[in-house]
């Protein structure tokens, strides 16, 4: 988040910043730490096209991900499981949503990928990773 931070005109050129919620306050210089989905839509609206950042994706550990892009309104993806553990929750949702983007998939659509894939790897205790094709 540093060099996001204090490179904020690279970020106008990616597609996307994908960021738990409270990187997002840090990138916002606020905290975003005990708002709901709803609450963090009307921040993101408002906070990305005043920083002109195309689109964003906040993970709120268990409330599941949140996307906004400055021309269309927001969507959420939630997976409810039980989790054993958490460690590589945010690498694996991080990977989903890009496979997805690479994929030709929308943002909405990567963001339900990466969030199938964070449920599965939360509901393992094994170091290993289910394998999804593109097609799933």
């Amino acid at each position: 988040m540093n060099i996001a931070v204090s490179r904020r005109d690279l970020l106008q050129k990616f597609d996307c910043l994908i960021c738990n919620q409270l990187e997002a306050g840090v990138f916002f210089s606020d905290d975003y730490s005990e708002k709901t989905p709803a609450e963090m839509e009307k921040i993101l609206a408002e906070r990305l096209k005043a920083a002109n950042v195309p689109a964003m994706v906040v993970t709120m550990g268990g409330d599941g991900a949140f996307m906004r892009k400055q021309t269309e309104r927001a969507a959420s993806a939630r997976r409810r499981s039980t989790g054993k553990d958490t460690t590589g929750a945010g690498d694996a949702f991080c990977a989903g949503v890009s496979a997805g983007l690479t994929y030709g998939k929308t943002l909405g659509q990567a963001v339900e990928i990466g969030t199938r894939l964070a449920a599965s790897v939360i509901t393992s205790s094994e170091n290993v990773c289910p394998r999804f094709r593109p097609e799933e």
